[in-house]
């Protein structure tokens, strides 16, 4: 009987060694994926000259935008500046008055 239980405690040894070996492999395999997504990511984020392009073509965007700014305000100041709209009325009123034959 001694000889059967030592049989029985070994498979069950055998068992348990074979568990473990199976649960090492899955750790491992998770720990492959892990390590893959890393690198995926790692070659897909940008590098530093990447950032660099980056900056300069976000500052020239940011250059154009206030030039176009500026222009627009210029624009705007005249169109409402009072001395602008009394310019108008006149060549409006001198225009209507060569027109209608007031003025020749």
């Amino acid at each position: 009987m001694t000889q059967q239980t030592d049989m029985h405690t070994l498979a069950v040894k055998v068992g348990e060694i074979s568990g473990q070996l199976r649960e090492m492999i899955h750790r491992q395999s998770n720990m492959e994926q892990k390590l893959d997504g890393l690198v995926e990511r790692g070659f897909k984020s940008a590098t530093t000259d990447d950032i660099e392009k980056l900056t300069r073509r976000i500052e020239a965007l940011e250059a154009e935008k206030n030039r176009s700014d500026g222009a627009k305000g210029v624009f705007a100041g005249i169109l409402k500046s009072p001395v602008a709209a009394w310019i108008a009325a006149i060549v409006a009123a001198v225009f209507g008055a060569i027109k209608g034959g007031i003025l020749k």
